[in-house]
């Protein structure tokens, strides 16, 4: 038996939690390596002077981060990752653009006060002057909470900013490989989607410039900061050359900053080189948690009588009991505290990603979450894709994301995803022995 005691946080999470986290990050460390087995929950119990039922607990929270497994009669052993490019014994997703790190139990006082928003009559569809406020500060730049509409997720902003920019049949153009959802949202509304060339910039001012002069086109969808699926973060110089041409051709642009908190110093926003023509957009489902359904988004006079009108149609107004929560957050730290969390873990996983999958990862920006991975040539990304997936690890193909052409030979690896980055190594060694096999595959 490992003669394990654990050095546990001082903050507000339960003990059990604390225990596991110091678990995994013993096991990270190398304190702890696959195998070792564990100290009995009396035995930890009695170190750490808390009771058994509590240790269950933290072994049951540990064994669902895919941190250990228990043995009837033998005791609980650390699963440490695979490094033989072996089968994970679950499937480890790698598919799903999320940054997983714990997240706090909301105070009572914090609940109270979401609770009490509670009442019988409804608000504006905007949002509240408390929850716009909120909204406000979490964006920055000096925002006017009078231009903040609350949203229900930045998907729900999304599909606002599209219905105010475009009408029917009208084009929007947006970068060759782009989100999925925003591809869903144009299907939905008979907006056409055209893609623009990128380099490893972003999108190629020239080909917007061209593009531009169409007679239809009324807006281009960009992520600027850590692109959907690339991770590109286009400089500030080629930001400055595509306003000028939005600017110059009356073109509206959609600006989707859902990771920009994982920037400490970004570029220039476009909201901020072009304010009378962009719809600015995030949320905090990314920076918080795919529960915390709360977007916002910042719309130009131009255009805000339509957001308001497609808001009110789409959803009324957002739930004001989860509105109210976020803006708690925002207010007492623990949004920014969060976000800080997730940037470090992101790092932390891009080195470990750099060190399995060598030159193939070496194009990945420190701060992204997720790799654009070139698959061999051997393989479709569709064919790697369900190849991984043979073998329990799910990635995303390029074929989510193409809006028209050939399906370029990538996948995306979503490296913050899995819960410990034990299950990420696992998953990238997989990843890395599909490559090196030199066995022939049908395309």
């Amino acid at each position: 038996m490992t003669l394990w005691t654990p050095t546990l946080d001082n903050d507000d999470l339960p003990i059990y939690r604390r225990i596991a986290d110091a678990l995994e990050r013993d096991i990270r460390s190398g304190l702890l390596v696959d195998g070792s087995q564990l100290p009995t929950h009396r035995e930890l119990a009695r170190l750490l002077a808390i009771t058994p039922v509590t240790v269950t607990r933290a072994y049951a929270e540990a064994a669902q981060r895919g941190l250990v497994a228990s043995a009837a009669g033998r005791g609980t052993f650390v699963r440490g990752p695979r490094r033989d490019g072996a089968l994970p014994a679950t499937e480890i997703d790698l598919a799903t653009n999320v940054v997983s790190v714990p997240l706090p139990t909301p105070s009572a006082a914090a609940l109270q006060r979401a609770l009490s928003t509670l009442g019988g009559s409804y608000i504006a569809a905007a949002g509240s002057e408390r929850h716009r406020s909120a909204g406000a500060a979490w964006i920055g730049r000096r925002t006017d909470p009078a231009r903040v509409f609350v949203t229900a997720g930045t998907q729900n902003a999304l599909f606002l900013a599209f219905a105010a920019a475009a009408r029917t049949d009208e084009t929007v153009l947006c970068e060759s490989v782009t989100y999925h959802g925003a591809k869903a949202i144009a299907q939905l509304l008979r907006i056409k989607l055209e893609p623009l060339p990128m380099d490893r910039y972003g999108i190629l001012p020239d080909a917007f410039e061209r593009a531009a002069r169409g007679r239809n086109v009324k807006a281009l969808f960009t992520t600027p900061s850590l692109q959907n699926p690339t991770g590109i973060v286009i400089p500030d110089k080629r930001r400055r050359d595509l306003a000028a041409a939005a600017d110059k051709h009356g073109i509206t642009i959609i600006e989707d900053d859902v990771c920009g908190f994982l920037l400490e110093e970004a570029p220039t926003p476009f909201a901020t080189l072009l304010p009378d023509r962009t719809i600015f957009l995030t949320g905090l489902g990314k920076a918080i948690s795919p529960a915390l359904r709360v977007g916002y988004l910042v719309a130009p006079d131009a255009l805000a009588p339509r957001v308001q009108s497609a808001l009110a149609a789409a959803t009324l107004f957002t739930s004001p009991i989860v509105a109210e929560l976020a803006a708690t957050w925002i207010e007492d730290g623990t949004a920014a505290k969060l976000a800080a969390q997730k940037r470090a873990e992101v790092a932390r996983r891009t080195v470990l990603a750099r060190r399995i999958l060598g030159r193939r990862a070496n194009s990945a920006d420190l701060r992204s979450p997720n790799l654009w991975l070139e698959v061999p040539r051997r393989w479709t990304a569709d064919t790697f894709a369900d190849e991984a997936r043979r073998r329990n690890v799910r990635v995303a193909s390029a074929s989510s994301f193409t809006v028209a052409g050939e399906v370029p030979r990538f996948v995306r690896i979503s490296i913050a995803a899995p819960p410990t980055a034990g299950e990420l190594e696992s998953a990238l060694h997989v990843l890395a022995a599909i490559d090196e096999e030199r066995t022939e595959t049908v395309v």
